[in-house]
């Protein structure tokens, strides 16, 4: 089941398909009005609202309260791991000004992956993948970045192929960033490795100066 998460931040109409697809769509907190804004109505909404307009109490909306542990779309995450999703895209994740809330994000992104769940941060710009060990195919994307990062202290026998830059078994680790800026060589990169996570960072390529 494929579960869009809508954020905080308002998600471009470019991006709907994402959500053009998907089989649940949950709105946390702000993320309502980003989803309303873009034409989706969610099945579910929740959030504290501290910070954005309070949505009629209803059997689809769920109010949490301001001081917890979770952030709103982590909530919303595991939410949709109780509903059984094995693909959750969080859109309105990424940038704006708080710097916190990407990085919780990014945390949520690797909890999704480590139960079993491919789970992705999307906007205009970047696409951001938590990845389990093993060997992962990725299709070729003219136009784009491919950069890796390990999402831990460490991510032991890393090999790149298709890439304009190869490694092959190399420890990628959190102190070094030897993965970014990698351009596609070929239709279609491979990327393994034996532990750890690693993030998967597609960015789109500045348009030349001048």
């Amino acid at each position: 089941m494929k579960c869009v998460i809508f954020a905080g931040l308002p998600a471009a109409p470019e991006l709907h398909g994402w959500w053009a697809d998907a089989d649940y769509v949950i709105a946390a907190d702000a993320g309502y009005e980003n989803a309303c804004r873009v034409g989706v109505e969610p099945e579910l909404l929740l959030g504290d609202y501290d910070s954005a307009p309070r949505p009629e109490a209803g059997a689809k909306t769920v109010f949490l309260p301001a001081e917890k542990d979770d952030t709103d779309t982590y909530y919303a995450a595991r939410k949709a791991l109780e509903l059984g999703a094995t693909d959750v895209v969080i859109v309105g994740g990424l940038g704006g000004a708080r710097l916190d809330h990407t990085l919780a994000n990014l945390q949520t992104l690797v909890f999704l992956a480590k139960n079993g769940v491919c789970a992705t941060l999307a906007d205009t710009d970047n696409e951001v993948t938590a990845l389990l060990p093993g060997t992962h195919r990725i299709q070729a994307r003219p136009g784009w970045y491919f950069s890796i990062f390990s999402a831990g202290e460490q991510a032991p026998g890393v090999t790149l192929e298709g890439l304009k830059y190869p490694l092959h078994d190399y420890t990628l680790t959190h102190t070094f960033p030897i993965g970014v800026s990698n351009e596609f060589a070929a239709e279609t990169a491979t990327l393994r490795f034996s532990a750890g996570m690693i993030y998967l960072v597609l960015s789109r390529k500045e348009p030349p100066r001048g």
